[in-house]
Formats: structure tokens, sequence, C-alpha cells
């Protein structure tokens, strides 16, 4: 039972906990102006800079705003210059302004939980507002003295104070004062159980705050609707409020009214039993509360939070959530909110069965209570006290304590309080045997139950709940012509920028790709200008190559013109000298233009580059027997490389060939193997080559020697091949001094191995 009652106690205190802690900030705000007007905007260093300066009535308008901007955030401030501000109107009197002091500093002085310190101020207020011929200086006094009853428990003394403030709006047709005064009673309704008259005013409210047009307002009566049908189990029909009330606020961008809302929803998410929902909700309004410092508020979630962990019985988190609750509560000083939370603690530890550390707890709520003269809180206590007593089956001491929380009850009129107690009291008498009595203390439990949900009442809720369900659906066809109306332009609009977006794609990719044209056009240009410059150099180079054999054939034949026995044997020498030039020439020439033309890479096949290297050294000591061919170190290269074997062949060839051409007597052939590549090095005892022509020696038929003959060398074409086969397949040769005196062929060509 204790969980079932805890829910009770906590959630019969939602409007005046949650509910009305936005309005204690906010509701009010409406009929509690600054005496200066203009939005506050200044800081507080800025407003003290300005009060040491002021004088005479604009340093009492300074007070006021130095009072105005911290009567929530920073109390204190707000009551010690209030104190200034009143020894300032001995000298500078003015009745109205000392109202609005006298205010403040008595809403300060609850927002700490100084109950009997508000009420005097508040009564004082109002004493000198009777007196001024204004009476529109009644209605901050008359709010201002009905909060603070009300936050003691005293709702008769309270709804007083609040009615004479509603005949003061109305008589002056003050429509957001009657609508705030009207939703300040209907919270006092609620307190005392009364849902259906609640609802009466909560209702009225809202019509007032939809033809004054006041969405913030609205969705304060909304919420208060959605409280009454989450008490009355209507779980759905109050979140489908909610939500609603989400959505304004934060349309609304009012993020202290979508925190509280946040937590409404959490706390009707419990009531459900849906807790995964209610602890993301309470998360979000934490996130809500901690950037705007709202430690009250911070405080009522973490216990709110706390409670839905003791209905999941997870004892652990909700000890951990009280705990912290009851820090910030101790922070913000509002000693309300620290006496629930210590309740709360109290019941945790009943559930636990850890009844010295409950009373404990119980006893600090109890004194706390008694010290703010906190009748409601102390009635609560002394019904958690007598369910302490019953647990430790110490009957008599419980019986004492419910019958003295019915008799509070009923002073108080709090029919909800009254009606558990006779539940627990019913318990008790059967503990100890008394059947009758219980059977008559669980008759008057469900007769109060019965008042409290009557069939008239139920009727007259159910009445207005109709009207409320017709206004709503007017509300919505509303709306719902107003979304229509929207949707059509917003298509349009939609439309019109559809159309610019593709427009403006297709003319981005209109002159994206003529660019890309103009680019691919002068790359293709530029390769064609490179061939063509190629092409024409090389067409020189066979120009001036062919001379040479040309002119011996020409030679030969004009001899042969004038007979003699005796030069025909020379003669045909040069005529076949000159056309085996002319036929090893037009094959290298060929071989050239093929792979200018094609570039084709050859299919790679296994190749041990030992054998490879030693065909090539026996080949070219047969045709040069007068020089040696070394190949070092051949033991190291028993490795089956993955090589294209036609042209790597063809590049050693004319690597070998060409040392072997200009060397005096010695080539050497030897090798590196790395991970990545191979190096293969050739190098011979010839001139060598300077540094100046290393790189235009692979150009074709490029020879150092001036005179371009072919009496100091071959075609010219050999190294010009090397350069473009190595091209093709990323490998490449360079050239550097050989040891030998000569030059080395540093040949280093990407490495494809398999091991044998």
């Amino acid at each position: 039972m204790i969980a079932k009652q805890t829910h009770n106690r906590f959630y019969s205190g939602l409007f005046t906990q949650v509910v009305t802690g936005l309005l204690f900030i906010v509701s009010l705000l409406v009929v509690f102006p600054s005496k200066a007007d203009h939005e506050q905007t200044l800081t507080n260093e800025e407003l003290f800079q300005q009060l040491a300066q002021a004088k005479g009535q604009d340093k009492t308008v300074t007070y006021l705003d130095i009072m105005v901007k911290n009567r929530n955030a920073q109390p204190q401030v707000t009551i010690d210059y209030g104190k200034q501000a009143l020894e300032h109107l001995k000298q500078f009197p003015s009745d109205d302004d000392k109202v609005l002091v006298l205010s403040n500093m008595s809403w300060s002085h609850m927002v700490i939980g100084q109950y009997e310190e508000a009420e005097s101020l508040a009564v004082e207020g109002l004493e000198l507002a009777q007196s001024i011929n204004d009476i529109k200086a009644l209605i901050v006094p008359l709010n201002i003295a009905g909060l603070a009853y009300w936050r003691q428990g005293r709702y008769d003394e309270a709804l007083k104070y609040y009615f004479r403030a509603l005949d003061v709006t109305q008589e002056i047709g003050d429509v957001r004062g009657e609508a705030t005064t009207l939703n300040n009673i209907g919270l006092i309704y609620i307190e005392q159980g009364d849902s259906p008259t609640a609802f009466v005013y909560f209702t009225n409210a809202k019509m007032l705050y939809e033809k004054n047009n006041n969405q913030h307002a609205l969705t304060t009566a909304m919420n208060n609707i959605a409280g009454i049908y989450s008490a009355q189990g209507s779980y759905s029909q109050a979140l489908e409020i909610q939500l609603e009330v989400l959505r304004i606020r934060e349309k609304l961008d009012d993020e202290p009214g979508t925190a509280e809302i946040l937590l409404n929803i959490g706390i009707t998410y419990d009531h459900i039993g849906d807790y995964d929902k209610a602890h993301e909700f309470f998360s979000r309004a934490i996130r809500y509360f901690e950037p705007l410092g709202d430690t009250r508020a911070i405080a009522q979630t973490l216990n709110a939070t706390g409670l839905a962990y003791f209905h999941q019985a997870n004892y652990k988190q909700a000890l951990w959530h009280y705990e912290k609750a009851l820090d910030y509560g101790r922070q913000t000083g509002d000693k309300l909110v620290e006496c629930n939370i210590l309740l709360s603690l109290a019941e945790l530890k009943v559930a636990e069965e850890k009844y010295t550390e409950a009373q404990f707890y119980l006893d600090s709520a109890v004194e706390l209570a008694q010290t703010l003269g906190l009748e409601s809180i102390e009635s609560q206590a002394h019904a958690l006290q007598a369910e302490i007593y019953l647990s430790q089956n110490q009957l008599e001491q419980a019986l004492a304590e419910i019958q003295l929380t019915i008799r509070m009850s009923q002073n108080m009129k709090e029919k909800a309080q009254e009606s558990r107690a006779y539940e627990l009291l019913s318990r008790i008498y059967e503990a100890q045997g008394e059947y009758q009595k219980s059977l008559n203390s669980f008759r008057q439990f469900k007769s109060l139950n019965d008042e409290i949900f009557s069939q008239t009442n139920s009727d007259k809720l159910a009445q207005l709940q109709s009207l409320y369900e017709a206004e709503k659906r007017n509300k919505q066809i509303e709306l719902l012509e107003r979304d229509k109306a929207l949707q059509a332009n917003k298509i349009q609009q939609q439309r019109f920028e559809r159309n610019v977006w593709i427009t403006s794609l297709t003319l981005l990719l209109f002159i994206a790709l003529l660019l890309y044209g103009r680019y691919s056009q002068r790359k293709v240009n530029q390769a064609l200008s490179r061939a063509l410059d190629t092409q024409t150099g090389l067409m020189q180079a066979v120009a001036h190559e062919f001379r040479g054999p040309l002119a011996r054939v020409q030679l030969g034949v004009d001899m042969l013109e004038e007979p003699s026995q005796d030069q025909d044997k020379k003669v045909f020498q040069n005529i076949n000298r000159g056309l085996k030039e002319l036929d090893s020439l037009l094959k290298e020439i060929l071989e050239l233009l093929k792979m200018e033309s094609r570039r084709q890479k050859e299919n790679l096949q296994p190749v041990i580059l030992t054998d490879l290297l030693s065909e090539q050294a026996h080949a070219q000591r047969q045709l040069s027997p007068d020089k040696s061919v070394v190949l070092l170190d051949s033991s190291k290269l028993e490795t089956e490389f993955e090589l294209p074997k036609k042209h790597f062949n063809w590049i050693l060839s004319n690597l070998i060939s060409n040392a072997m051409y200009y060397s005096k007597s010695r080539v050497d052939i030897s090798y590196k193997v790395s991970p990545t590549q191979l190096e293969i090095h050739v190098e011979d005892d010839g001139p060598g080559i300077p540094k100046e022509y290393r790189d235009r020696i692979f150009d074709p038929f490029m020879r150092l020697d001036p005179s371009r003959t072919r009496t100091t060398g071959g075609t010219g074409l050999g190294l010009a091949i090397v350069k473009r086969l190595t091209s093709i397949y990323g490998a490449s040769v360079k050239i550097t001094e050989s040891k030998l005196g000569g030059a080395c062929f540093a040949l280093q060509w990407p490495l494809y191995t398999k091991p044998i």
C-alpha cells in the first residue's frame, strides 16, 4: 500500500508543486508589473551603477527594477534592496511605489519559504493599496496575499483574496488579470478535491486567453485542464492536450514553459505505468531547466524521477534522485519543496523497511512544516507516521496518528486526504481485530470517494468536457482550413524554389560541361602538339640519318657507270653496307613508331632474371669476343618475377649493347632487389656521358658526336626505345658515373615477384 499512497500524496500536490511552480513565476507577472514599464534588459551591475547616480523618483524606479529582476533568481537581493527602498520612500513618499516594493518583498520571501514574513508584507501592502483612491492598485497586493495564504495551505483565506481580485479585474476590464485569477482559483479547488469546479474556472480562463489571443497564457489553462483529466484517469485525453501545449510552447520558443510541460507529460506517463517514456520526458525537462538555473524546478523533476523509480521498485535509483533533489531543494531555499522531498525519502525508507532512517526524514519534514505553518504537509506526515507505526505493529500509536490526520484534513476541507486517511484507519482497525470498526471506516472511505466523484459532479464534469470537446473540434476545423491555405502557399513556394533550383543546376551543369569541354580540347590540343613536335623532330632526324647510307649507295651506283674490275668489290661493299644500315634503321624506326602509336603493355609471365641476364651476356660476348661481359652475383637472382618478357628482354638488350658499343674492354651487370622494386645496373669503361647530356641521350637519333654521323654509333634509337618501354610500365632509367670510369645505366623496375 505504501507505493500507492506515495503516488496519491505526490500527485495530489501536482498543481501546487509542478503546475503552479510555473504559475508562481509566470502567472502573476501578468498582474505584477515593474514601476518601470520597459523591458528589463540591464544587468545587475548596470542597475547598481544606475542606482548610485539616480536621485528622487528615478532612484525609486531603479530600486524596483532591481527587485523585479532578482525576485526569482536571487530573492535575497530583492529583500535587501526592498528594505533600502522603503527607507528611500520615507524621503520621497509614493504609496503606489511602496505597494509594489512590499509586494515584491513578499514574493521573494515566499520563494525562499518564509511564509509568515511574506504574509505580513502582503497584508501591509494590501492595507496601503486600499487607502489609495485607485482600484487598479489593489490587483497586485490581492494576488500576492492570496498566493501567500495558498502556499501555507490556508485555502479559504486564499480564495477570499482571489475572489476580490477577480471582482476588481472584471470591474476595470483587465482580461489578462481576470484570466490569471481564474486559473489560480481553479488550482485551489484542485487542492480541495473539487475537480469539476476547477474545470469550470480553467475553461473560463482558457476562453479569455483565446479571446485575448494570449497563446502563452492559453497553454497554462490547457495544462491545468490536462491535469484534471489525468487526476480522473483519462490519461489519453491528458496526453493529447499536454502534447499540444508542448507544440505551442516550442513554437513560441518558451523554454521555461517547455520544460514545465515536459515534466508534466513525464508525470502522466508515470501515472500510466510507461516508465521508460516517463524517464525520457523527465530527462528532457532537466536539460531545459539546467541552463535556466531553475533549481526549484530541477528539484521537483528529480523528485518526480525518483518517484517513477520507486514505482518500479528500483529503490537504489529512487534514493539517488531523491537525495539529489533534496540538495537542489535546499539550494533554492523553497521549504515546501524540501518538505515534500523529505516525505518522499521517508516513504522510500518505509518501503525498504528501514524504519529508523524513515523516522529521521519524517521528523525533519514535520519540524520544517511546523516552522512554516504548512498544515497540509503536517497532515500528510501524520498519515505516513501512522503507516510506519502500522508496519511496526505499534497499533495504538498508529491509531492516534491517523485520527489526528483525519481531524486536520477535515479542518482544511481536504477530502482527498481525509479519504486516504479513512482507508488507512480501516487497515489499522483490521490489524487490531476490530472488524466492525474496520468496516465502518472503509464505508466512510467509500462515502468520501463517492462524494468526491459523485454522479452530479461526474455529470457536470462530463457536460463541461463535452463543451470543451465541441470547442476543440471547432478550433481544429479552423486550424485545418488555415493549414490548408498555408499548405497551398507552401506548395506554390516549393514549386517556385524547385524551378529555381532546377534552372540553376541546369545552368551550372551547362557551364561545367562547357568548361570541361574546353579543358579536354586543350589537353587534346597539347597532346597533338607534342605528337606533332615529336613526329617533326623524328622525321628531321630520319632525313638526316638517311643521308649517309643513301649517299654511299649513290656513290656506288655512280662508280658502276665507270667500269673497273679493281673497284667492283669495293663498290659492292659500299652499296651492301648502305643497304644494311637502311634496313636496320627502318626496322628500328618501325618499332619506335609502333610503340608511339600503341603504347600497349605486354602480358606478364614468370621470368627467372638470372637466365635472362645470362642469355643477354652470352649473346653480347659472341658479337664482341674482344670484350668481356661480367654478370655479378648471379646466384642471388634465383627468383621468379612476373615480367613482360619480350619488352624486358628488349630493354636489357639495348642497354647492354649500348654499353658494349661504347666500352673499351669491359661491361659489368649488377642488381639490387628490394620489396618494392628490382634495380639492374649496366656499367662500362667507356668515355662516359657528361651530366648536361644525360637527359637528352634518350631522344631519338641523339648522339654525343656533334656531326650526327653513324661512324661512332648505331641507329641512335636504342635508348629512345628503352625510355618509351620503361615509361609504359612505370619504370625508369637513370644515368650516373660508373666505378669502371664510363657510364652506369640503372634500370629501376616495379617489382612483381613470385618465389620459386
